[in-house]
């Protein structure tokens, strides 16, 4: 059995294939964070009879409350979005969502490998799958606990274009890291147990 092959050859042809879809994912990550940039809270906005158009709306970053301080006037809306197009602000703002975007890229990289190791030749695909997964669950513990950590460099680094002014923002939000910390770490566990019982039956096996 050490020649054979973990999946028959079109489920293997399938995870390869399902891989490198996760792996262009990872790689469409850095677009992203430049556009995040480059073009802060762009977003496609559609019209019955104007089409789809790329708009630029750099106040949907902002949280709620302070957005609608910002829109409920044209001077504090015109003031926030000429603070935006600063070159400094943009490259924070790219900064930043690489802190946000950067593990989460990990991750969709991580499930690429493990589903092109899994749909590779010989006995030996199983555990190199499975040792990408588990770095692409520690990556996705790290992704859910630095989304309170995005939340506050950004509101910080978008305070000094706010009526408010430039002030240091500091808050979480627990549903928002709840949910993802707590599937992380079942799959880390999960992934880790299937590792042990791998290594374990490979011991019985050089003992018998």
């Amino acid at each position: 059995m050490q020649n054979s092959d973990w999946l028959p050859h079109r489920k293997a042809r399938l995870c390869r294939a399902v891989g490198a879809i996760f792996v262009l994912a990872a790689m469409v990550m850095a677009i992203v964070i430049a556009v995040a940039g480059l073009s802060p809270g762009a977003s496609p906005v559609c019209d019955i009879e104007a089409g789809c158009v790329w708009r630029n709306q750099p106040s949907i970053l902002l949280d709620q409350d302070v957005r609608g301080i910002v829109l409920a006037s044209p001077a504090g809306l015109k003031t926030f979005e000429a603070y935006v197009a600063r070159p400094d602000v943009r490259l924070g703002l790219a900064a930043v969502e690489m802190i946000n975007l950067g593990p989460f890229a990990f991750v969709m990289l991580g499930v690429g490998l493990a589903l092109r190791r899994l749909g590779g030749r010989g006995s030996v695909a199983l555990p190199k799958a499975l040792r990408w997964l588990r770095l692409s669950s520690i990556a996705a513990i790290l992704w859910a606990l630095m989304s309170p950590l995005y939340d506050c460099l950004l509101a910080t680094l978008l305070s000094p274009g706010t009526p408010n002014g430039a002030t240091v923002e500091w808050f979480i939000y627990l549903d928002k890291i709840g949910a993802g910390l707590l599937l992380a770490l079942a799959a880390y566990t999960a992934i880790w147990a299937v590792e042990a019982g791998l290594e374990a039956r490979r011991d019985l096996d050089g003992f018998i």
